[in-house]
């Protein structure tokens, strides 16, 4: 206990020094914490599912592409049960369904999947109330637990009936079961609600057999899972193309084959190579201002050196050895940690809201029980390094030597943490610099049309024309018009065929009424607007497709129509090489309903929204900018912005904190040397350089060392766009300078005043 009082004491005492260690451990920990609980957090993705390492996802490639989940024919997954029985314990498919309810007088749209009676069974999701059989038949519906509560309250919900809107009209849907609500950390959907995939066959008269196209995801539960799934993989892509495929179907859409294959559904969301690297690199982010953090720790303890060997002297004249001597810095650094840790928990408590807008995660879901392992870690980490470093030091120090300067001859101790410091802030500053130009890139290059003040919304209307009229007698509405499908991504329902019917290329295509390509302000690089059925306008990626020696004005295309224009600089959100795009005129109104705001444009859209409320009471009918549904297609890669930012700051203020502590000794340590200088005529630039000289040299090739992995991760990090910002050399060296700058300028700023202290002053305090 006398270490821990003598460690009580020494924190108390030399509270200037341990402010800044708490608040550059408060800093450190706060980031590095989330960092690496967000990393955590996604690697757990998919585990809360029963038995999950035995829940495996069907995959179906077409044409020799990577087969992907969510693209599998209807029957896929019952073939590998009725030829895999042996390996297959159960299975399921599922497909997504529109999801617009009611219920007395209030709408909700929620999501909702229509799935067979095996849905519970074979995904291990716990079914609180009813019988799963009863997802054999249509008009039943299963509401999560969550859900049901929202709907019905307190009262019971099974047994009440819900409207549910399905082939163009509301019906009544009894409800038959409630099951557990889906956490956030999965890959699939989180339904609200389930309703039985008959209701497709009732309400849509669509079929259920193999030449229904490839809509559904399929999952199978095995009963020894990795060697069943190699069983099952070896053999399954040759018995469904040789019995069950329609290639007389398919080949006419210019399908030459499929494979298909099982996969875990664990690794599902690391299957996803961009999500990968962005942990990884998240990873490292961490990892780097936890060294930083942990080392300025260490920095600023051994800079106490010069004030503290006395004090331990007498500790070990007085009997300390040297575990006693040890542990009292144990104890330190665990009561500092501690303080930074309850100014932490302070924190992440009162700011929680913020924290989760910045990783768009849950705070409670990033330090759950099954997660806190990964933070408490990190705090164990720089326990033991920023505890065991110094206190290893200073216990060694020879009681013969620790009255005579011992701190001459040990500032190189310093330099390895001085080097680390900088190449880690180095490398955090060039990554945030390439994250934030290319994000930036990416949500403002031009697209080829009118993005400002645009906000759109998917629906189906009734009366289109009188919700278009009411929108262009709004004050506020500058003009509205409709289209098939949003400016930021087209569908490709529509093959182009040539003269034998063969497919040669599907183009991304979409529909805009008579007033759409005015109102959305798209150039024309040749050729005028299409005014009639049948006309049609492409891009250029189209007319090389197409093989045309023209540049395409007047050509038909069979099937498509009369091409009028030629679309000049059109592109989607991050396309560096467009695929062939189509755009038809047509006479009637598409379901995404488009506007244009007068200024102020977020005032007005909020009004609009009000007056869409009061429209379609029973809809949630509610416009969303571009701009937000572009922040949306890159939410990812938002996040990392944000996170790397954040991560940048703490480390430039850790590093400050550390630097200003090296200066601090090395001016206690250097004061007579710099008085004798100045009186035989050294003048202050002199001084500051010399102080700078060994900052400098030891930043120039730490800074390089930053400078150099942060353009590499930068790179891997921007492998995922396909419209990349060039960073050349020039973009380097600036970071590299700024950096420099920042560091040489902490120096002179700090060394100012003992390079113009009177130096008879200094010498009066030696």
């Amino acid at each position: 206990m006398k270490q821990l009082k003598y460690a009580i004491q020494n924190v108390i005492r030399g509270k200037g020094s341990n402010i800044v260690k708490v608040v550059s451990i408060t800093l450190g920990l706060l980031v590095s914490v989330i960092l690496i609980a967000k990393v955590a957090y996604e690697l757990s993705y998919d585990n809360f599912y029963r038995d999950n390492e035995q829940l495996y996802v069907v995959k179906t490639g077409w044409d020799g592409g990577k087969p992907l989940h969510g693209n599998n024919i209807y029957p896929t997954a019952a073939a590998i049960a009725r030829h895999f029985s042996a390996q297959v314990e159960s299975f399921t498919t599922v497909t997504e369904a529109y999801g617009k309810m009611s219920h007395g007088n209030k709408a909700y749209r929620e999501t909702v999947l229509m799935v067979d009676s095996a849905f519970f069974q074979t995904m291990g999701l716990p079914l609180y109330k009813g019988n799963a059989l009863d997802l054999a038949n249509p008009d039943m519906i299963f509401l999560s637990e969550s859900f049901a509560k929202e709907v019905f309250g307190s009262d019971g919900a099974v047994g009440k009936t819900l409207l549910y809107n399905i082939g163009g009209d509301y019906q009544p849907f009894i409800v038959k079961g409630i099951y557990a609500d889906i956490p956030l950390n999965t890959t699939l959907y989180r339904p609200k609600a389930v309703i039985s995939i008959a209701n497709r066959t009732k309400y849509y008269k669509g079929g259920l057999g193999w030449n229904t196209g490839g809509n559904y995801q399929a999952f199978v539960r095995l009963k020894h899972s990795k060697a069943d799934a190699e069983i099952i993989n070896k053999g399954i892509t040759s018995i469904i193309m040789s019995q069950y495929m329609p290639m007389d179907h398919y080949g006419k859409f210019g399908v030459k084959g499929i494979e298909v294959m099982v996969s875990p559904l664990r690794r599902l969301h690391l299957d996803n190579w961009n999500t990968v690297k962005m942990l990884y690199i998240m990873g490292i982010l961490a990892i780097a201002l936890l060294f930083t953090a942990t080392l300025n720790y260490v920095l600023i303890s051994l800079s106490s050196l010069a004030y503290r060997a006395k004090a331990i002297g007498v500790h070990k004249c007085n009997g300390a050895g040297t575990g006693g001597i040890f542990g009292m810095f144990l104890w330190e650094t665990a009561i500092i940690v501690c303080i930074s840790l309850a100014l932490i928990a302070f924190i992440i408590l009162n700011f929680n809201e913020k924290i989760e807008e910045l990783i768009q995660t849950p705070v409670g879901e990033l330090f759950s029980l099954q997660n806190i392992w990964a933070p408490a870690l990190v705090v164990l980490f720089l326990f033991f390094i920023g505890g065991i470093m110094p206190g290893r030091f200073f216990s060694s120090i020879p009681i013969t030597q620790v009255f005579r300067q011992y701190t001459e001859n040990k500032k190189r101790w310093k330099y390895p943490l001085l080097f680390v410091q900088f190449a880690g802030t180095a490398f955090l500053v060039g990554m945030t610099c390439v994250v934030f130009s290319q994000y930036h890139y990416t949500m403002s290059k031009d697209l080829g049309y009118n993005m400002e003040r645009l906000a759109s919304v998917y629906d189906s209307y009734e009366h289109v024309d009188n919700t278009l009229s009411l929108l262009h007698n709004l004050p506020y509405v500058e003009g509205a018009a409709t289209a098939e499908a949003g400016m930021l991504g087209f569908p490709s329902p529509y093959p182009v065929n040539d003269n034998s019917g063969n497919m040669i290329f599907s183009p991304r295509l979409t529909f805009f009424d008579r007033e759409f390509f005015n109102f959305i302000g798209m150039r024309l690089k040749t050729g005028k607007a299409p005014t009639a059925e049948g006309e049609i306008l492409v891009n250029e990626e189209f007319v090389r497709a197409m093989k045309w020696d023209n540049n395409g004005v007047g050509e038909y295309v069979p099937e498509h129509g009369t091409v009028t224009g030629i679309l000049d600089g059109f592109r989607f959100i991050d396309a560096a090489q467009m695929e062939p795009v189509e755009i038809r005129w047509s006479s009637g109104r598409g379901n995404v309903m488009h506007v244009r705001l007068k200024e102020p444009f977020d005032d007005n859209l909020k009004r609009l929204n009000e007056e869409m409320k009061k429209l379609y009471p029973q809809d949630n009918v509610q416009f969303t900018s571009y701009a937000k549904q572009m922040e949306r297609s890159f939410h990812s890669e938002r996040v990392f912005r944000d996170s790397i930012i954040l991560a940048t700051i703490a480390i430039l203020a850790i590093t400050l904190m550390g630097l200003v502590g090296y200066i601090n000794d090395e001016i206690r340590r250097r004061s007579k040397e710099i008085a004798i200088r100045k009186i035989n005529g050294a003048e202050v630039k002199g001084i500051l350089l010399m102080l700078s000289t060994d900052v400098i040299r030891i930043a120039v090739p730490a800074i390089l060392i930053g400078v150099v992995l942060s353009h590499y991760t930068g790179m891997v990090w921007k492998s995922q766009f396909r419209d990349v910002m060039t960073t050349d050399w020039l973009f380097y060296t600036g970071v590299f300078i700024v950096v420099l700058a920042f560091i040489v300028g902490c120096v002179i700023i700090k060394s100012w005043r003992i390079a113009n202290e009177n130096p008879i002053l200094s010498l009066k305090n030696e």
